[in-house]
């Protein structure tokens, strides 16, 4: 386990609760480290939420000297990003904070499940989360400073992979190349006519003289800005998908777009402010309703479509090209490419669960029957995956290993440098505790001469 930041690197949906001052007094402090303070109930609900979401199997004393020093390390990172003028863009904050609320919405399935679930209501919510995430953004943003120039030589790799016995070498799993055909559901004519009838009875109905930010509240369909009226506060260009972009920008103030389309679905949008190449703008999102019956034709079409591939009738890749609704993949093949990594190689600890169950009995070549897929925006679809290569579990190599030698080894010289530093900064912060820290080892070697 990599014993920095095991906070960043899982996506913990935990929210601390709200403390007032009278409570403060009452839960006992840990550490204070500079200008933060790390309370016993800090570690105590991690240690908790990690353990109900199954994210250990190592012992409770483990879990919780792990989570001390995490905890630890982000009070310096925080104690530095103060002292070196750290900024984070008040958009980057909103829409930070609007992409875990529509997280929760996600893993939950709606907003009243969301509420249900924290036991308070979505702003509430919002306002708690805040704090939290500007502290991770200020994190990410110090980590990021201290290790950007970080960069391993071939040399490097070579001398890394020589310093192994060959009877102690790294065992690579399994890994897996496929590709993809992913058909999103078109909806029925029907309710699309509907979805833009409704569109344009709010946009007629905001002409003429109602409030704009009640109506995108009672009927826009984007959990990220509803409850806002609609609205997104210092929005750059590049920050909207292509087509919203070069129509919000195009207006003028106060003017009202027409209904126009995104990815997203159908928008009536109004410019509120321009700032040069910064806005600020409100909008309302509608979204014609798949059916059941439009989620089976597209079953069906793709299951045809598979049949056609296998008699050799169509090939993937024209196929992909011609009907995968996947921007990122459909001129290539269909392949798809590991965020971890950057190339088109999986373990099957990378891979969905649904998709290594359907591909790991596959021989190179073959191609599943449809699977299910609901995507990150919330919309249902099918695909159909390719094996397209497979590499058998083996001890690493340099020639087929090579980028998963500089990555771990790229990842060993961050913790290098980032353990220099905190050496280094430790010296300068005030660091007091009712407990002996001397009783953790991360301490002893933040306060070990070079």
């Amino acid at each position: 386990m990599n014993k920095t930041y095991l906070f960043l690197t899982f996506f913990v949906i935990f929210v601390s609760p709200s403390f007032s001052q009278e409570e403060l007094l009452v839960d006992g402090i840990f550490a204070v480290v500079g200008d933060h303070v790390i309370y016993h109930s800090d570690i105590d609900n991690q240690v908790t939420q990690y353990q109900n979401q199954g994210v250990f199997s190592t012992s409770e004393k483990d879990l919780r000297n792990q989570i001390i020093e995490d905890l630890f390390f982000q009070k310096i990172l925080l104690n530095i990003a103060a002292q070196d003028s750290i900024q984070i863009e008040p958009s980057e904050l909103e829409n930070s904070v609007n992409q875990r609320i529509m997280f929760f919405q996600e893993q939950l399935g709606s907003e009243s499940k969301v509420e249900k679930y924290f036991n308070k209501s979505i702003p509430k919510l919002v306002e708690e989360l805040k704090p939290i995430i500007k502290n991770q953004i200020l994190i990410q943003k110090m980590q990021y400073e201290i290790i950007k120039n970080v960069d391993v030589s071939p040399l490097e790799v070579q001398n890394y992979f020589h310093s192994f016995n060959l009877d102690s070498l790294p065992l690579i799993p399994a890994q897996f190349q496929v590709s993809q055909i992913l058909k999103v559901p078109v909806a029925a004519t029907l309710a699309l006519e509907e979805t833009l009838k409704k569109l344009e009875d709010l946009r007629n109905r905001i002409v003429n003289g109602a409030d704009f930010s009640t109506m995108a509240i009672l009927y826009s369909e984007d959990p990220g800005s509803s409850r806002e009226g609609g609205q997104y506060n210092n929005i750059k260009k590049g920050q909207l998908v292509k087509e919203f972009e070069s129509i919000v920008f195009g207006l003028s103030r106060g003017e009202l777009s027409e209904i126009f389309e995104t990815e997203y679905g159908y928008h009536v949008a109004e410019l509120i402010e321009r700032r040069g190449n910064e806005i600020d703008f409100r909008h309302i999102l509608m979204t014609p309703k798949i059916s059941n019956d439009d989620l089976l034709k597209t079953k069906y079409f793709l299951d045809s479509l598979r049949l056609e591939i296998i008699d050799n009738t169509l090939s993937f890749s024209v196929a992909a090209k011609t009907h995968s609704s996947d921007k990122e993949t459909r001129y290539n093949s269909g392949l798809l490419i590991n965020p971890q990594t950057n190339n088109s190689f999986f373990s099957n600890s990378d891979l969905d669960p649904v998709v290594y169950n359907e591909i790991q009995q596959l021989s190179i070549g073959d191609i599943t029957e449809s699977i299910y897929i609901k995507l990150p925006n919330g919309e249902e679809a099918y695909r159909i995956i390719k094996l397209v290569n497979k590499i058998d579990e083996h001890p690493a190599n340099l020639e087929q290993d090579y980028t998963f030698l500089k990555d771990t080894y790229h990842t060993i010289k961050e913790e290098q440098v980032l353990q220099k530093w905190y050496k280094k900064k430790i010296q300068y912060l005030h660091v007091h505790s009712y407990e002996d820290l001397s009783e953790y080892e991360f301490y002893n070697n933040l306060l070990e001469n070079e």
